[in-house]
């Protein structure tokens, strides 16, 4: 089975991510850029339920992080997660491991689908 591996990470700490995930194995990736608070950081906060008011707070409190995602075999996440313990040691970061099902990849006029196991679908 294949999973999509999800790796949470504040900016400054990216380089040090991405190193673990390669070294550990993974082909490709792609990072998405965001700005959020953990629950930690969030409690105490009692703001307005108008809109502005929540993306104001966001806005001022919110740090940098990405999202580093990988599509990985389920056997080489335990190793894959290994690396990114050791290479993050002391800092804040969050894996999230997601089955995946199936995939299906567009190729312009024609579709390929696989299942979970490796087998193409008509």
């Amino acid at each position: 089975m294949k999973v999509h591996l999800r790796v949470f990470v504040e900016i400054e700490n990216l380089a040090k991510a991405m190193n673990a995930l390669t070294d550990a194995g993974i082909t490709g990736f792609y990072i998405l850029e965001y700005r959020g608070m953990s629950p930690q950081d969030w409690k105490g906060f009692s703001i307005k339920e108008d809109p502005e008011s929540a993306i104001g707070i966001i806005r001022d409190y919110a740090v940098d992080a990405v999202l580093v995602c990988s599509v990985v075999d389920e056997d080489l996440v335990d190793s894959i997660v290994k690396s990114v313990e050791i290479a993050l040691k002391g800092e804040k970061y969050t894996i999230l491991e997601v089955p995946i099902r199936r995939i299906i990849v567009s190729y312009g006029g024609s579709k390929k689908k696989i299942d979970e196991n490796q087998n193409e679908l008509q």
